[in-house]
């Protein structure tokens, strides 16, 4: 195990992302500290403790993540595929699902059976998953021989299995690619840079609401300010990702943000719709693994497709 470790430090694109990341970690400390004195001046403290809090929390969530890449493929596969089974028993107590069982270890096995394919690195197979699941899930009802509240279930299975499953499956695909880390590297970088930077341009600078009825705390400065960033911090990081053109850097620096900002929402609006403030409560100052994820979760399909479109032949397995 420690082999491991100590052979993932020498590759050069990994020793040089960790060393950018906590590089990166101290500059934005900087920054929230000028950040904070800033919205004391306008009196947002509440919005000072959130910030911070979220902040400290990356102090365990970045090692949890970065321990299973730098331990191998399979580990980190295998740690992706918990975050997927977890986020889709989030969604199902968060939308009244895991009262049925059935529904809820269909899923399970599903998610289970996607990832299969992935620590397989079967392409076919892997793409063709969502429809398996999908004839799973129908048939479901008429084995039971029942109708009552069956296209509610079906539907919300359906979607928690796609959308938390093999969506977030797409980070985990990536190690089947040459410099497959260099690339989830450079995915999660560029999604929370986005995320912070929306958060703290639209503190300082926004006054003009993005969706006020879905999530009312986002405008369009915020959205604006976080594009730019990503972008910026996209070229910084273009060490992750050697075999981009600039072009390809700008382009994926703009889906990962806009991406990241539908991901964000699309958890809003099922908050939202459900009255509930956070998914979950497993992450202090972030809520469940849907709040924190679920950026991420939207953006993984994006970044790999975008990928695997112009590189295939170069990095995949055909």
């Amino acid at each position: 195990m420690i082999g491991n470790i100590s052979q993932a430090l020498k590759d050069p694109i990994i020793f040089k992302g960790i060393t950018y990341l906590f590089s990166l970690i101290v500059i934005f400390g900087i920054g929230i500290i000028i950040a904070s004195l800033i919205m004391i001046k306008k009196g947002y403290k509440q919005e000072i403790v959130s910030l911070w809090t979220k902040y400290m929390a990356w102090f365990v969530i970045i090692p949890a993540l970065m321990a299973p890449m730098l331990l191998g493929k399979n580990y980190f596969i295998s740690a992706i595929l918990l975050l997927s089974l977890l986020s889709f028993r989030e969604f199902t107590r968060a939308v009244g699902l895991w009262k049925d069982g059935r529904f809820c270890w269909f899923g399970y096995l599903s998610i289970a059976l996607t990832y299969l394919a992935v620590y397989i690195d079967w392409y076919g197979l892997y793409t063709a998953m969502p429809i398996y699941c999908m004839l799973g899930v129908l048939a479901i009802p008429i084995l039971r021989g029942e109708f009552e509240g069956m296209i509610q279930k079906t539907c919300l299975t359906i979607l928690g299995i796609l959308y938390f499953g093999w969506f977030f499956s797409h980070v985990a695909f990536l190690t089947n690619m040459q410099n497959g880390f260099g690339h989830i590297l450079f995915l999660f970088v560029l999604v929370e840079l986005n995320d912070a930077s929306a958060f703290m341009t639209g503190k300082l600078l926004g006054s003009h609401k993005l969706t006020p009825k879905i999530s009312p705390n986002k405008t369009w400065e915020g959205a604006i300010g976080s594009i730019l960033f990503t972008i910026i911090a996209a070229f910084v990081f273009r060490f992750a990702i050697p075999e981009y053109s600039a072009w390809q850097v700008l382009v994926i620096g703009i889906l990962i943000s806009i991406g990241g900002m539908f991901g964000d929402l699309t958890i809003s609006f099922i908050k939202r719709d459900l009255k509930i403030k956070d998914m979950g409560k497993l992450i202090p100052g972030h809520g469940g693994l849907l709040d924190r994820f679920d950026s991420v979760i939207f953006v993984a399909p994006i970044f790999f497709h975008f990928t695997r479109y112009f590189f295939w032949t170069t990095f995949f397995n055909p």
